[in-house]
């Protein structure tokens, strides 16, 4: 018999029962829904700040395009200015090369005449009655064909001077459209990095949106499961009064029992977050604990998370827990005295070490029902 309720004791300390366990599942359900909900969140912050910079980035690209296409413009305009020069010097040298064509044959003409004669043109030219007027009338004609020498070297070098302005028209032509295809061709990859930046802006919006609503159902469910656990604590502190009103409380250790912990005070009460233990601080780690009453050591447990766990019975039906102990001072089957030692802090890994869970067992109709110790003490 003592076996099976130092069983039950253990039982209760590692799983809980009913509503306490559905609570606990509820609350750490919120935990982890809370913590999903602030990774959502910080993941929508990073992407609005990736939104921003990706939108930054794309302003400058628009930017840089508008500022390349006047550029492009003006280059356009200057090639079509340059294209029109080059085609009326082209005109002009073709003007000026019929010109010259036509001087030097008219010269070469006047040479034949000159010396050989052979034109019917020129016989009253070169027939002279005299030395004089033949001298004179040669160097009439000698000047005449100077002058249409010159006048043929003027449009030769007119010719050349247009034939330079053009090459140089034509090299400041191939620069210019050159810079135009550099120009293109940058227009063309910023133009890619403009699809390229809309794309990622949209996979981004697409992904805000989907974690938007994520979120949204994350609040949502956290908002129900928050009305969940109200009405699972309110459940459960209706259980604990109907039970505490079913039990018939044992008047005998009424106002009898010593607190644990000397110098200790209430950390946590009895029922607060659907404990059924009342949590003593004690003065420092490691402080000795006492027994409430003087009794029989009914249980001795040890439980890993929790540390030591002693059971003392007063009466037939009442009992007191010590749990967070090192390795108690006493065993079962001990005859304990009010006040005296059984066992020091601190042997739980999941309290601290300054910390008694302590609490009133009530045994009734085969099970052990905790109640609240303060009316005890």
């Amino acid at each position: 018999m003592r076996l099976l309720l130092a069983l039950l004791l253990l039982a209760s300390l590692a799983f809980g029962q009913g509503l306490e366990e559905q609570l606990r599942q509820a609350e750490a359900l919120k935990r982890a829904r809370a913590a999903e909900a602030a990774r959502v969140q910080a993941e929508l912050r990073n992407l609005d700040r990736r939104t921003q910079e990706l939108r930054r980035a794309l302003a400058r690209t628009n930017r840089e395009l508008t500022q390349l296409a006047r550029e492009i413009q003006k280059l356009n305009a200057r090639i079509e200015a340059l294209r029109a020069e080059i085609a009326r010097l082209e005109r002009e040298l073709e003007q000026k090369s019929r010109a010259l064509e036509a001087r030097k044959g008219e010269l070469a003409k006047l040479l034949d005449l000159l010396w050989r004669g052979r034109a019917s043109g020129a016989l009253p030219v070169v027939r002279a009655t005299s030395f004089t007027e033949l001298a004179v009338k040669n160097r009439w004609l000698a000047a005449l064909g100077a002058a249409e020498l010159r006048l043929v070297q003027a449009v030769k070098h007119e010719a050349e001077a247009l034939a330079s302005l053009k090459r140089k028209r034509e090299a400041l032509l191939k620069e210019l459209e050159r810079a135009a295809a550099e120009r293109q061709a940058k227009e063309r990859r910023l133009k890619a990095r403009q699809r390229e930046l809309k794309r990622l802006l949209a996979d981004l919006d697409r992904h805000q949106k989907s974690q938007a609503i994520k979120l949204a159902e994350l609040q949502q469910a956290q908002a129900q499961l928050e009305a969940e656990i109200e009405r699972l604590q309110k459940a459960l502190e209706e259980e604990r009064r109907a039970r505490q009103r079913a039990l018939e409380v044992p008047r005998e250790l009424v106002g009898e029992l010593l607190f644990p912990v000397a110098g200790g005070r209430i950390l946590r009460r009895y029922g607060r977050e659907g404990s059924d233990f009342e949590w003593i601080k004690a003065p420092r780690p490691g402080a000795p604990v006492r027994a409430a009453a003087a009794g029989q050591v009914f249980a001795v447990v040890y439980y890993g998370n929790v540390g030591w766990t002693v059971m003392l019975q007063h009466s037939n039906r009442l009992f007191t827990q010590y749990v967070n102990l090192q390795q108690p001072l006493v065993s079962t089957g001990d005859h304990v005295e009010q006040g005296e030692i059984i066992g020091y802090l601190g042997g739980g890994a999941l309290i601290p070490p300054d910390v008694l869970w302590f609490r009133v067992a009530i045994w009734k109709n085969g099970r052990f029902y905790y109640v609240d110790p303060d009316p005890y003490f």
